[in-house]
């Protein structure tokens, strides 16, 4: 043991460690950039552009063949035609989520993969950049290379930028708000505020990760910044029903609908492992714990908070294996030699840390040698639930140690 603790710190190693890291960093950013500009087929250009032509996404959704009467949609299509692919509108996005992407409708489509990718490579270095000001302020550099190193050598990473995802777009611009909340740039309180709730507005594009990551704001008692970002979205769902002609009821429930028709081609999260009611009932009751947990979180747990709230907002609801690139995101804990981290796990952080990294390979290596087959699947399943349990059981050991210290 000794003898691996001296060669894991020797210098050459290290440097060795890091730029075999590099390079294969590389070569998947490389390889995920060739695909977005080969495919981007989930930019969902199609569904803002017929937003943008006042036409409904979702009966297009649902009835695909009428999008060859428009002349702009078509043209997003035969991109994929020409290609002998199948693409079809699949507009899962409420309203209010559709029209952030008015802008880049402005463009053709193949201008717009580009531009897309150019914005997704910039969201890339935005979010290492805010998380090594936020989550990651005390935490070791080298550590924090390697874990991002491994984020972007990773397949959800590679997979993300090739399909012209938008979890990118929407995590960097949370994380954007969770800087603006710590480090309160502006001079006027209200103008961060506004500014942090803005950028948790835009955040919402990718609701079902980063819906469960805002309860963080809960534990900052932020609540003006998660009221005004809700708000505003019930404001401009409400203008897009009428911009639509249609009830506010039905803009909420038809992207839902969308939505609900690839409930069972997610990864390892509840819909896939439960299927149907089990899992809506079972992620409500989850999403009623985590509330209440980072309403009585003490101070002191920001980063195993953050850890617990990215590994359950990856199973609550559906998420296909590209969007579980953020698990490097919540390394924070492991490499971080603060007093508050080394209380939390005591005498197992070796244990806790282990896991982790099991994981993470698990869900960036191991499911794609095996092209995600059922063994390979469950195998990560396993390890992943269990190490998510165990996070939560430590943060509720947390609220009860404080609970007991104030001789509640």
């Amino acid at each position: 043991m000794q003898s691996l603790r001296h060669l894991k710190d020797n210098k050459i190693v290290r440097w060795a460690f890091i730029a075999v890291l590099a390079i294969l960093a590389a070569v998947s950013v490389y390889q995920g950039a060739r695909n977005a500009l080969a495919f981007s087929q989930d930019l969902q250009w199609d569904a803002s552009k017929a937003l943008a032509m006042r036409l409904d996404p979702y009966e297009l959704s649902n009835d695909p063949d009428r999008t060859s009467e428009y002349t702009e949609l078509a043209s997003f299509y035969k991109m994929f035609t020409d290609k002998g692919l199948e693409q079809k509108m699949e507009a899962n996005q409420f309203p209010s989520l559709l029209a952030l992407l008015f802008p880049i409708t402005v463009f053709e489509p193949e201008t717009a993969r580009v531009i897309w990718l150019i914005l997704n490579l910039i969201f890339t270095a935005g979010i290492i950049t805010l998380l090594k000001n936020t989550f990651f302020d005390k935490a070791d550099g080298y550590g924090f290379a390697v874990a991002m190193l491994i984020m972007l050598a990773g397949t959800p990473y590679r997979n993300q930028l090739g399909v012209g995802q938008h979890t990118l777009f929407a995590f960097f611009f949370f994380m954007l708000a969770v800087w603006v909340e710590k480090t309160r740039p502006c001079r006027s309180e209200i103008a961060n505020t506004l500014l942090a709730a803005f950028c948790l507005f835009v955040s919402y594009f990718k609701y079902t990760l980063t819906a469960p990551l805002a309860l963080y704001f809960l534990y900052r008692k932020r609540y003006k910044e998660l009221a005004l970002s809700v708000g505003a979205h019930v404001i401009l769902t409400g203008a897009s029903a009428l911009w639509l002609g249609k009830s506010f009821a039905y803009v909420l429930i038809a992207p839902l609908k969308v939505a609900s028709q690839l409930g069972a081609e997610g990864g390892i999260d509840l819909g896939v492992i439960f299927g149907g009611k089990v899992s809506y009932v079972l992620a409500f009751l989850i999403a009623v714990a985590l509330t209440v947990i980072c309403i009585r979180m003490p101070e002191g747990y920001e980063r195993i908070l953050f850890l617990m709230l990215i590994l359950f907002s990856l199973i609550l609801t559906y998420h296909r294996t590209y969007d579980f690139f953020v698990l490097s995101a919540a390394c924070a804990p492991f490499i971080t030699e603060d007093g508050a981290d080394k209380e939390i796990f005591a005498s197992r952080k070796g244990l806790y840390t282990a896991l982790y990294w099991v994981v993470t390979v698990f869900v960036y290596f191991i499911l794609r040698v095996f092209n995600e087959n059922t063994v390979s699947k469950v195998a990560t399943g396993i390890f992943y639930y269990a190490f998510t349990l165990a996070i939560a059981w430590i943060c509720i050991a947390g609220i009860n140690k404080t609970g007991a210290k104030n001789g509640r």
